[in-house]
C-alpha cells in the first residue's frame, strides 16, 4: 500500500471512529460512560496507548484529569495540572490553540507529573474542548510512550473529535439539568400530593370531630335535662317505697320503678360519655392492677372460646384517669371484641408506656405530645370493613341486629378517652381482627384524690341551706328532701335573686346551686361573687353534666365539691355534711 493510499486508509477509519463516538453519544446520557467511551475511541483513532480527558475547575484554575484511557491506577480523579502556560495541558486551553510537543526531553519549561515519566511519555498532543459562553470545558490529550510526529490531519481528526465531544458533553450537561428539573417537579408533585393527602385527612379528622362535637352537644343537653327529671324520680321512689314498706304488692312496684330509674341514670351515663361531659373523678392509677381486675371479671363472660392473653410490661406507669371509666372502656372493648369471635379466637390486652411525640401529634388532630400509658385491646374476629371503619365510634352507629347493641358503647370509650385528655385509635382488617389502641396521660406526681366514704346513715343538720334551681320541679324536691333532713332552706331561681339572698340579712351557711343556669351568671361565677359577700359561705355544686367552669384538664378544680344527678337522699346527705365540714 502506497502511503498516499495508507494516508487516506487512516483518514477513513479517523472519521469513522468520530462517526461512532457521535452515535453512541447521541444515545448515551450519562456524562461519564460518554467520556470513558471519549478517550478510548480517541486513541485508537490516533493508534494511541494513552488518552485523557481533563476538566476545568474555576475555582482552583486547574485542570482535574476525569476520564483516562490506558493510565494505571491513580491517575484519572486525582491529578491536576495548573490552566496557565506552565503545562501542556494549560498551555492549550490558555492560547485556544493546540499543543504539540514531539518529544518531551527537547521541551523546556513545562512541569510535568511524575506520572508521565512513569509511563515512558514521550510525545504529547492537546486540543481545547469547547464550552457554553466562552468557557472551556476543559482538554482531550493524547500521549504516546514513543515519538510521534502528529500531522495536519491528526490535529484535524483530534480537533474535530473535541467538538463532537463538546456537543456530546453539552447534552449530556443539559440532560442532567433537565433531569434535575424533572426530577424537582416529581418531587413537587410528589410533595402537593403528601400535602393534599394530610389536607383530606385532616378535613376528614376536622369533620369527625365536629360531627361528634355535634353530636355530643345534643346528647349532652338531653342528658342533662334527662338527670333533671331522673333526680326527682329516684328520690320520690325512695319516699314511695318507704311509704309501701309494709305494702309487699306496692313495695315491688316502687321497687321496679326505682330499677327502671337506675337504668335511666345508667343509659345518662353513657350520654354523658359520648359527649364527654360525665363527672369524672380521676387520681393516679395502677393500670396493670386494675386491667387484671378488669380481665378476671371478664372470664365467665367471654366464655371458655375464647382465650384471655395479657401482655402488661412491667415498667408501665401510673396514669392520671378515673379507674372506674377505665374499667368499663375495657369491659365495653372486651364484649365488642366477643362479639366480633362468635365462634371463639383470642382476645389480648397490652399495657406499656409510649410517646407520642411532635411529628405524629402535628399530623392527628387533638393530640398533644408527651408521655402516655397505652391500653391496647385486640382480637382474632372478623374485622370492621374499610368503609365504615370511621364511623364506629359515632353514638348509636351499630353493626349488630336489632336488640343486640345500643351503639354507645365504643363512643363511650372514645368520650371518656377525649375527656381524660388522652388519643385513641382503631385499627381493623376484615378477616384478621381488630386492635384498639388508648393512649391514657401519664400520672405526674398528682395526688390521690380523696374519696368520701359513704356513711350507713343519713346525718342532718340544723344549718341554713340556700338552694338555686332554675328547674322548678327539682327545686321543689330538693328543698323538700333538705327540709327533711332538718335542714332550713331558702330558695332562689336564678342567680341574681341569689345574690339579693346573699346581700340581705338572713343567715346562710351553704350555697347549694346548680352550674347551667338562665342569665348571665353560671353556678361557678354566682358562687364565686357570694364569697366576696359572705367569705365563711360554704358551697356545694350540683350538675346533669361536668362543666369547664369546675372541671379542668378532666378533675374537678381544688376545693371544689360536685354532686352529680342523679343522686339519692343518702348521697345528698352526705354531700352536705362534707361540704358544711370543709
Amino acid at each position: 500500500m502506497t502511503d498516499a493510499a495508507a494516508q487516506v486508509q487512516k483518514l477513513l477509519l479517523q472519521q469513522a471512529s468520530i462517526a461512532r463516538f457521535g452515535s453512541f453519544a447521541l444515545r448515551e446520557r450519562d456524562l461519564g460512560k460518554i467520556l470513558a467511551e471519549a478517550v478510548r475511541v480517541c486513541a485508537e483513532g490516533l493508534g494511541a496507548p494513552f488518552c485523557k480527558i481533563c476538566r476545568y475547575r474555576a475555582e482552583e484554575n486547574d485542570l482535574l484529569i476525569v476520564a483516562g484511557y490506558g493510565w494505571q491506577d491513580g491517575v484519572v480523579g486525582n491529578v491536576v495540572s495548573r490552566a496557565d502556560m506552565s503545562s501542556p495541558q494549560g498551555r492549550a486551553f490558555t492560547t485556544g490553540l493546540p499543543s504539540i510537543i514531539d518529544d518531551v526531553q527537547e521541551v523546556a519549561g513545562f512541569k510535568l507529573p511524575p506520572f508521565y515519566a512513569a509511563h515512558g511519555i514521550v510525545s504529547i498532543i492537546d486540543v481545547i474542548i469547547k464550552g457554553i459562553d466562552d468557557q472551556p470545558y476543559g482538554i482531550l490529550e493524547v500521549d504516546n510512550d514513543k515519538q510521534y510526529d502528529y500531522d495536519q490531519y491528526d490535529i484535524n481528526f483530534l480537533t474535530g473529535f473535541a467538538n463532537v465531544l463538546a456537543e456530546a458533553v453539552l447534552t449530556a450537561a443539559r440532560g442532567a439539568a433537565l433531569q434535575v428539573t424533572v426530577d424537582q417537579m416529581k418531587a413537587l408533585v410528589e410533595e402537593k400530593d403528601r400535602l393534599l393527602y394530610e389536607k383530606n385527612v385532616s378535613d376528614l379528622q376536622l369533620m369527625q370531630a365536629q360531627k361528634m362535637e355535634a353530636v355530643g352537644q345534643l346528647t349532652g343537653g338531653v342528658a342533662h335535662d334527662l338527670n333533671n327529671i331522673l333526680t326527682v324520680i329516684t328520690g320520690t321512689i325512695e319516699i314511695l317505697a318507704e311509704a309501701v314498706a309494709d305494702r309487699p304488692e306496692l313495695l315491688a312496684i316502687a321497687k321496679m320503678i326505682d330499677d327502671a330509674a337506675a337504668r335511666g341514670a345508667d343509659l345518662t351515663q353513657r350520654l354523658l360519655a359520648v359527649a364527654r361531659k360525665q363527672p369524672l373523678q380521676p387520681r393516679e392509677v395502677d393500670v396493670n392492677a386494675l386491667v387484671t381486675q378488669a380481665a378476671n371479671l371478664l372470664r365467665p363472660t367471654l366464655g371458655e372460646q375464647i382465650e384471655i392473653h395479657m401482655m402488661l410490661a412491667g415498667d408501665t406507669s401510673r396514669a392520671l384517669i378515673d379507674p372506674s371509666q377505665l374499667t368499663n372502656a375495657v369491659l365495653n372493648l372486651a364484649l365488642n371484641a366477643r362479639d366480633a369471635m362468635p365462634d371463639g379466637g383470642k382476645l389480648t390486652i397490652e399495657t406499656c408506656n409510649v410517646v407520642l411525640d411532635e411529628e405524629y401529634a402535628s399530623k392527628v388532630s387533638d393530640v398533644t405530645a408527651g408521655n402516655y400509658v397505652l391500653v391496647a385491646v385486640t382480637d382474632s374476629g372478623h374485622g370492621i370493613p374499610a368503609a365504615i371503619l370511621n364511623n364506629v365510634f359515632e353514638p348509636f352507629f351499630t353493626t349488630k341486629d336489632v336488640d343486640k347493641g345500643s351503639g354507645l358503647g365504643l363512643s363511650m370509650v372514645y368520650g371518656f378517652v377525649k375527656q381524660s385528655n388522652g388519643h385513641i385509635k382503631i385499627y381493623s382488617e376484615e378477616g384478621h381482627g381488630t386492635t384498639v389502641r388508648i393512649y391514657l396521660p401519664q400520672a405526674t406526681g398528682v395526688a390521690p384524690s380523696a374519696e368520701l366514704v359513704s356513711e350507713p346513715n343519713i346525718e342532718g343538720g340544723h344549718e341554713t341551706i340556700l338552694v338555686v334551681e332554675d328547674d322548678s320541679l327539682v327545686r321543689t324536691f330538693v328543698i323538700g328532701q333538705i327540709q327533711s333532713l332538718g335542714y332550713a332552706t331558702l330558695a332562689a331561681v336564678n342567680a341574681r335573686e341569689a345574690m339579693a339572698v346573699i346581700d340581705g340579712p338572713e343567715k346562710v351557711d351553704l350555697l347549694f346551686t346548680d352550674m347551667i343556669m338562665p342569665g348571665s351568671m353560671n353556678g361557678r361565677q354566682l358562687a364565686d361573687a357570694a364569697l366576696q359577700q359572705r367569705a365563711s359561705l360554704k358551697v356545694l355544686f350540683t350538675s346533669g353534666y361536668s362543666n369547664e367552669a369546675i372541671i379542668h384538664h378532666g378533675h374537678l378544680d381544688a376545693g371544689v365539691l360536685l354532686l352529680a344527678k342523679p343522686y339519692r337522699k343518702s348521697d345528698l346527705a352526705q354531700m352536705i355534711r362534707a361540704a358544711l365540714a370543709d
